[in-house]
C-alpha cells in the first residue's frame, strides 16, 4: 500500500519525546514546529530505533530527522554515525551537530587515513565520516563499533552510482549487521519502495517544501519562459543575460547550472561584462579574497567577477575559493553563480531562481542528463525565510514534451552497481581480510543481503562471487583451505590500505625486474593504476613525443597490462604534474603550464600521496626493500611538494614547502639545527614572523624530545 503523505501536519517541537534541553535548543535555533516529513518520521518510530528511508525535497528538514535520531542514541548511551559523500559536507555537518555540545554531546570528524583504525574516535558521541572513511573503519573494526546505535547515510540515492555505489550498499549491509538503526536520506530515488523492502524499513515520502517550487522552460520560438502554472515571462535577447537582469532588478539570487567548467567560467565572465560599475558589496568581497589563501591565478580570475557580485563554481577550483564563494552566496554578497552540477550535491546554497542546461557533452555527443540530476539541481530553487517561491527553469528544451519529461518525470530507479569486476574484487577481499566471512557459505550469506543479489538474483550473484574469489586467489590475495577462505599477508595489507587489488598487482609487476627507478617512473606507474581513475586531466596528447622519448630512455614504465595507449599518455601527464610539484615549481606555474585547476592539483596530490604510501607498504610485504624506501620518501615529498633535501624540515608542524626552502637557503637544514636556532634570526626570513618563528622552533624541540 502506498504511504500516506504528510502535507499539513506541523506539530510543535514540544511533542518530541526527548529531554527538555533538546526542545530548548531547538527553540533557540528558531525551530518551533516540525515539518511534515519530520512529523511523519516521529510517528513511524524514529525514536524507537526503527530503520527508515526518508525521501523528501531539499530543505524539507531531513538533517533534523538525522539529528533527532543521533541525539536519541546519545541519551541511550550509544554512539551515532553520520556518513556523507564529500569532505566539505562532512565538515559542514560536524559543525552543525557541534551545536549540541551545550548538552554534553561531542562530535568527531574523520575523512582520511584509510589504514588507521580510528580508536581515538571512541571519545566522541557522534562521528561524522565520508563514505570511504567509514568503509575503512568497518574493515579495521575499532572497539567502539559495537557501541553504535544509529547510522545515518546521507544522499542515499548514491547507492546507484557506478563509482561509489558499492561502498554505500555495503555500508548499509554492515550497519544492519551491527544491529544499528539505519536511516537513509535522499531527495531523489525512483524506487524507494523497493529499497525499503530490501532493508525491511519504514518509508517516509513527502513532497512538502518550505518554499513552493515553480518549474518552467524557455520556449525559444516565442522568446519566453513558460511556467507550469501558466505564467509567461518575455525574454529579451540572450537567456542568461535576461536571468542576470531579472536577478539584479528583483534583488534576489540565481544559479545557472551548466555542464562544463570552461562554460561556467566563460559565461560568468560574459555576464560580468553586462554590469556597469561595482556591486554594493564588492569592497567586502575583494578584501576577503585578497586576505585568503586562494591561489593567485584564481584570485586574478575571480576578482573582476566578484567586484560585480558574480562568481563561477566547479570542482577544479581550490577548496578555499569554493568555500569563499559558497559563504558569500549564502550571506547575499554574491548575486549570481554559474556552476557545474557539483554545487547541487548536498551543499546548502539555495537561490530564488535556478536555470538548468539539461544536455552535456559525453562520449563525443550531447546527451540529456537524468531526471534525478535535474531534480537535484531544481531542488536548489527557493531560499527558506527569504523567497515566497523558487523557480527552476530548463534552458535548452527544444519543445514542451522534452521539458515535461523533466518537470513531471520521476527520478530513475536506483540499481545496484556492486556486481562489477572492480567493485567485487575490492569488497570481497575486504570481507575476507577483515574476517567478516571465513567460509564460502558465510560469504554467500552476507552477499545475499545486498541489493545486487535482490535485483539480479542469487544465481547470477553467486557466479560473479565465485569468479571474483578465483581472481583473488590468482592475485595472491586469498587462499582456500577446504571450505575456509583465508587472506594472505598481501591481501590483508591491500585491504587495510584501501586500494584495488589489481592496482597492487600492476604496481608490483611494473617494479619486479627494476633495480633503480627515476621518481618519474614511480609517479607515472602510480598514475596508471585503477585507483587513480578519479583524477581529472585533459590535453595529454600534447605530451606524446616527450612520453615516448622518456620511455625509450627508461625513465618511465611502458603501458601496464590492460592500460591503453591514451591512458598511458594521461598517466605521463599526471606524472609530470607531480614531478613539477615535488621539484618545488610554484603552484600557479603548475596550474598555468598544465592547464589544470587548483582543485584538480589538490586531488592529484592527495591521491598520489595515498597511493605512494600504500605501494611502499605493499613493496615491504613483498620484500622489494629499495622500492619500498623510495616510494615512502616520494609519498612525503608529494604530500609537502618538496625536493628530497627538505624531507626532514617539513616534519615540523607549521613548516611547509615555502618556509622549508627559506630555512634551507639560510643554512638551517635539519630539525636538529632548527631546534637550536635563535627565533629572532628565523623571524627575519621570508615567510616567517616573530610568533611563527617561535612556534616552529618549539615544535622542532618537541619533535626531538619525543624521539621522532
Amino acid at each position: 500500500m502506498p504511504l500516506k503523505e504528510f502535507h499539513h501536519s506541523r506539530p510543535p517541537v514540544e511533542l518530541i519525546p526527548l529531554p527538555e534541553a533538546v526542545i530548548e535548543g531547538l527553540r533557540e535555533r528558531g525551530i518551533t514546529s516540525l515539518t511534515p516529513p519530520q512529523a511523519a518520521a516521529l510517528e513511524k518510530g524514529l525514536l524507537k530505533g526503527i530503520n527508515m528511508i526518508i525521501m523528501s525535497p531539499t530543505a524539507s528538514g531531513k538533517t533534523l530527522i538525522a539529528e533527532l535520531a543521533l541525539l536519541n542514541s546519545f541519551f541511550r548511551g550509544l554512539k551515532g554515525v553520520y556518513i556523507t559523500p564529500l569532505k566539505t559536507l562532512a565538515s559542514e555537518k560536524a559543525n552543525e551537530f557541534s551545536y549540541w555540545s551545550r548538552i554534553g554531546l561531542s562530535v568527531g570528524l574523520t575523512t582520511g587515513d584509510y589504514d588507521e583504525p580510528g580508536e581515538w574516535l571512541s571519545e566522541y558521541n557522534v562521528i561524522v565520516a565520508t563514505y570511504e572513511r567509514m568503509d575503512s573503519i568497518f574493515r579495521l573494526k575499532p572497539s567502539w563499533l559495537s557501541d553504535v546505535g544509529t547510522v545515518v547515510i546521507d544522499e542515499f540515492h548514491m547507492i546507484g552510482d557506478v563509482g561509489r555505489g558499492p561502498i554505500v550498499e555495503l555500508l548499509t549491509v554492515k550497519a544492519l549487521r551491527l544491529g544499528a538503526q539505519l536511516i537513509g536520506l535522499s531527495a531523489t530515488i525512483g524506487n524507494p519502495e523497493e529499497l525499503a523492502a530490501w532493508l525491511g524499513s519504514e518509508l517516509i515520502i513527502s513532497n512538502w517544501r518550505p518554499v513552493k517550487l515553480v518549474e518552467g522552460y524557455y520556449f525559444r520560438p516565442k522568446k519566453a519562459i513558460v511556467f507550469e502554472d501558466g505564467k509567461k515571462e518575455k525574454v529579451e535577447g540572450n537567456l542568461p543575460k535576461h536571468i542576470l537582469k531579472k536577478t539584479l532588478e528583483g534583488r534576489y539570487q540565481s544559479i545557472i547550472f551548466v555542464h562544463s567548467r570552461s562554460r561556467a567560467e566563460s559565461l560568468a565572465k560574459k555576464l560580468s561584462e553586462e554590469i556597469k560599475g561595482d556591486s554594493l558589496t564588492s569592497s567586502v568581497l575583494i578584501n576577503e579574497l585578497s586576505k585568503s589563501n586562494v591561489p593567485s591565478v584564481e584570485k586574478n580570475a575571480l576578482k573582476p567577477l566578484l567586484s560585480k557580485g558574480l562568481a563561477y563554481h566547479h570542482a577544479g577550483l581550490s577548496l578555499e575559493s569554493r568555500s569563499l564563494i559558497e559563504k558569500n552566496f549564502r550571506n547575499g554578497n554574491i548575486k549570481l553563480v554559474v556552476a557545474t552540477p557539483t554545487l547541487a550535491a548536498g551543499i546548502n546554497m539555495p537561490a530564488r531562481r535556478v536555470l538548468i542546461y539539461t544536455k552535456r557533452y559525453e562520449g563525443g555527443f550531447m546527451r540529456p542528463i537524468s531526471v534525478s540530476e535535474y531534480k537535484q539541481m531544481a531542488g536548489r530553487a527557493g531560499r527558506p525565510q527569504y523567497d515566497p517561491y523558487g523557480e527552476a527553469i530548463i534552458a535548452d528544451a527544444p519543445d514542451r514534451t522534452y521539458a515535461m519529461k523533466y518537470i513531471l518525470g520521476e527520478p530513475e530507479d536506483v540499481r545496484s552497481a556492486l556486481i562489477g569486476e572492480r567493485a567485487l574484487r575490492i569488497h570481497i577481499l575486504a570481507m575476507v581480510a577483515s574476517r567478516d566471512t571465513r567460509t564460502f557459505s558465510e560469504l554467500f550469506n552476507l552477499m545475499s543481503k545486498t541489493l545486487a543479489f535482490k535485483q539480479l538474483g542469487r544465481e547470477t550473484g553467486e557466479r560473479a562471487v565465485e569468479y571474483t574469489i578465483n581472481r583473488l586467489i590468482d592475485m595472491g590475495m586469498v587462499k582456500v583451505e577446504g571450505t575456509k577462505l583465508k587472506p594472505t599477508k598481501l591481501g590483508v595489507t591491500v585491504s587495510r590500505l584501501y586500494i584495488d587489488p589489481l592496482s597492487a598487482v600492476m604496481m608490483l609487476e611494473a617494479l619486479r625486474d627494476v633495480k633503480e627507478a627515476h621518481p618519474l617512473y614511480y609517479l607515472v606507474g602510480v598514475a596508471m593504476t585503477p585507483d587513480f581513475c578519479r583524477a581529472r586531466v585533459t590535453r595529454f596528447r600534447e605530451f606524446e613525443e616527450e612520453a615516448n622519448a622518456a620511455l625509450e630512455d627508461g625513465i618511465i614504465p611502458p603501458p601496464m597490462e590492460g592500460v591503453g595507449y591514451y591512458d598511458w599518455l594521461r598517466a605521463f601527464k599526471l606524472g609530470k604534474i607531480l614531478n613539477a610539484w615535488i621539484e618545488e615549481l610554484p603552484e600557479d606555474k603548475i596550474l598555468e603550464t598544465f592547464k589544470i585547476g587548483a582543485g584538480d592539483l589538490r586531488n592529484i596530490v592527495e591521491t598520489a600521496e595515498w597511493l605512494l604510501y600504500a605501494y611502499s607498504r605493499i613493496c615491504e610485504v613483498k620484500h622489494f626493500k629499495k622500492h619500498s624506501i623510495e616510494l615512502a620518501k616520494l609519498a612525503v615529498r608529494v604530500k609537502h611538494g618538496v625536493k628530497e633535501e627538505l624531507i626532514d624540515l617539513v616534519r615540523v608542524k607549521g613548516v611547509g614547502r615555502v618556509r622549508a626552502r627559506s630555512l634551507f637557503s639560510a643554512g638551517i637544514r635539519s630539525v636538529i639545527e632548527l631546534a637550536k636556532a635563535n627565533p629572532e634570526r628565523i623571524s627575519s626570513l621570508p615567510g616567517f614572523g616573530k610568533s611563527t618563528a617561535k612556534m616552529v622552533v618549539e615544535e622542532a624541540k618537541r619533535l626531538i624530545s619525543s624521539g621522532h
